[in-house]
């Protein structure tokens, strides 16, 4: 029994060597790397004459990145935010919106120079309303503007309602 592990240790060791012995030559990069170092050899080399670390150094980039950081995010606030989807124009703002609860909005959306009423909900945008304000010259009388808003809560063709929106009358 001892043989045989001798003879197992023995092969062992045996290849261990003819593989070392295998090896090939090291290449121009791994001789490069064991030549000594010499400082003044004319090839650019890191580490030469810097100075050590220094806290106002950092405290100086920090303050260059927040800056820089700063006057990005106001450029941004002052003429990049208008250029984003859903930020519209200058034709088409909310003027004023009232939460209900229960993710339920009713909102003032003025389109030009026009104010409509539109209730939000889960189940989409409703039209409320369409606001005529004092200058516009409004309905006179109650039985008018409920006329007017009897007419606009019946269903009707887009068409119909794109036209209504313009001020035309179908």
């Amino acid at each position: 029994m001892r043989v045989i592990k001798l003879f197992i240790l023995g092969i062992l060791l045996a290849s261990g060597l003819a593989a070392t012995a295998q090896a090939p030559p090291p290449g121009s990069s791994e001789q490069a790397l064991k030549e000594a170092y010499v400082p003044d050899d004319g090839k650019p080399t890191q580490g030469r004459a810097e100075a050590p670390p220094s806290g106002w150094r950092a405290l100086g980039s920090m303050l260059l990145v927040l800056g820089l950081a700063g006057g990005g995010l106001w450029a941004f606030r002052r003429w990049g935010a208008k250029r984003l989807p859903g930020s519209g124009g200058s034709r088409l703002n909310v003027e004023e919106t009232l939460a209900l609860g229960d993710r339920r909005y009713v909102s003032i959306l003025r389109a030009d120079d026009e104010k409509f009423l539109i209730a939000l909900g889960p189940q989409g945008v409703t039209l409320l309303a369409r606001l005529d304000s004092v200058e516009a010259g409004g309905p006179a009388d109650f039985g008018q503007a409920l006329a007017r808003e009897a007419e606009i809560t019946t269903p009707m063709p887009v068409r119909d309602m794109e036209a209504l929106m313009r001020g035309e009358r179908p």
